[in-house]
């Protein structure tokens, strides 16, 4: 079963959301303590507005699936206490919902921001971190490139990303709206990420002509300041820029605040700004502006709770690009639910594939002397021969019928040797059949195994295994795929 656990600014304030991001650190650690005999598989994303954790359950029993959420919880806040107090916060999905739900967070449809622009990259980011940790498997991975697959498919096909379509270039708006005309306004920039380089460049647009771009790399922030026509400034007088700002943008993935309220005032007072105007704009979670900077006078802070209303605005262009969206959606969920269900049939029929792939790469490497060749021939020849036997256990499993019977008139008809029985399907490493060795004329005939498609293998190699264990060996191989 599918699951999530998710905490995002629909049902959480910014203050909340921080209090359960995870950092890097404890993100690895999350991906190493998570995994159980029946948690297979997890991912989490992360982003300014969301934390959501998904994880693969090998069971549908309620009480396992509640057991497992409330695992993960506690891993994720690493306490009993904390975890049931993230249960009570966060928003739980299973199944369908789930899936669904990551597909229209990758399409924009979830975003704070109608049709976010950053999402897709952010989402695949965090997939790469998951598949960096070996925590997601091959549920997670199809679910992911589904994701990403309905995130461009929207992207392309609709007009849902359409015009402004990122928090950055949100928060440079909103200042010009509120401070007015940007030309004559010094606006500083902290932190040279995809967000702040956003804003920065929307700054530009909208006629900052005085822009400082101050990041920890210095190198980055220099690159950014050359883009927008402004200047760099070190790390050390972000505080001196900021008390000398007109406007401030902070986005940096800092865990604490970078902008302190005591340093800052401090250097207003050096710089004789005590009492001037200077907007404020806190773009990061957790927090990076102090919030007690608001004690001063004339200090204007905005969070992204505060900026969530003027960012409506710019939904109204692209309200009509949301049923196509939404259709576009609902079919990959669907292709993925189907792909989810087929899973035992496609487990069922590996010991199958595994012995005909073996035959044909013989038989054509005997005749080609090309084992390059005989691979792509034997892996086509094997694909068209099974694409009808494929379609037939489908369709029995959207029946609800049980797969032994059917998997086994395919063995028994179309494995090498005369039968199952005759084959060794056992997989190596590289996923290929060994032929077993024939019986003596003495030896009894073995039984036809039973097959059990989502019963962990036995000792015996005729044995199906597992489709989760399976596809897990198979992981690796999709993972590759997907980055190469």
């Amino acid at each position: 079963m599918l699951i999530s656990i998710a905490i995002d600014f629909r049902h959480a304030d910014v203050a909340t959301r921080e209090r359960f991001h995870l950092s890097e650190e404890r993100l690895t650690q999350l991906y190493r303590t998570a995994r159980t005999e029946v948690i297979t598989e997890s991912a989490l994303i992360s982003t300014c507005n969301r934390t959501e954790l998904y994880a693969w359950v090998d069971s549908d029993d309620p009480q396992v699936i509640e057991r497992s959420v409330q695992v993960l919880a506690r891993r994720w806040m690493r306490t009993r206490t904390e975890g049931d107090q993230l249960l009570t916060t966060a928003t739980r999905r299973e199944g369908r919902d789930a899936a669904e739900h990551v597909i229209r967070i990758a399409s924009g449809l979830e975003s704070q921001v109608l049709g976010d622009g950053q999402i897709l990259g952010q989402l695949k980011a965090a997939y790469k971190r998951a598949s960096r940790g070996q925590a997601a498997g091959p549920v997670l991975h199809r679910l992911f490139e589904t994701a990403l697959r309905a995130g461009k498919r929207v992207q392309t096909e609709t007009s849902l990303t359409a015009g402004r379509n990122s928090v950055g270039a949100e928060a440079a708006i909103t200042a010009s709206q509120r401070f007015g005309n940007l030309e004559n306004a010094r606006c500083v920039v902290i932190g040279a990420g995809k967000t702040g380089a956003r804003a920065a460049k929307q700054l530009h647009k909208l006629g900052a002509r005085d822009i400082v771009v101050v990041n920890r790399t210095f190198e980055n922030a220099a690159s950014l300041a050359g883009m927008v026509g402004g200047r760099a400034s070190t790390w050390d007088a972000l505080h001196v820029e900021a008390a000398m700002a007109d406007v401030v943008i902070v986005a940096t993935g800092s865990e604490v605040p970078v902008v302190e309220a005591a340093a800052l005032q401090r250097a207003r007072e050096a710089c004789a700004a005590t009492g001037y105007a200077l907007l404020m704009m806190d773009l990061s979670v957790p927090r990076n502006i102090d919030p007690a900077v608001t004690t001063e006078s004339g200090i204007t802070l905005i969070d992204l709770d505060t900026l969530h209303q003027p960012l409506l605005s710019a939904e109204t262009m692209r309200r009509d690009a949301v049923p196509h969206a939404q259709t576009i959606c609902a079919g990959e969920t669907d292709a993925f639910m189907e792909w989810l269900a087929t899973m035992p049939a496609r487990d069922a029929i590996q010991p199958l594939r595994a012995a005909l792939e073996d035959v044909a790469r013989r038989e054509v490497a005997f005749h080609s002397k090309d084992d390059s060749v005989a691979e792509k021939a034997a892996s086509r020849i094997v694909a068209k021969l099974l694409a009808g036997p494929m379609a037939a256990l489908r369709r029995a499993v959207q029946r609800g019928e049980p797969l032994d019977q059917h998997a086994m008139m395919l063995l028994e008809m179309f494995a090498p040797g005369g039968g199952a029985g005759a084959t060794d399907t056992r997989r190596s490493g590289t996923h290929r059949a060994v032929a077993a060795p024939a019986p003596t004329p003495a030896a009894p005939a073995a039984p036809a195994p039973r097959l059990r498609p989502r019963v962990a293998p036995a000792a015996s190699s005729a044995t199906v295994p597992s489709p989760v264990a399976a596809a897990h060996e198979a992981a690796p191989l999709v993972a590759s795929r997907h980055f190469n």
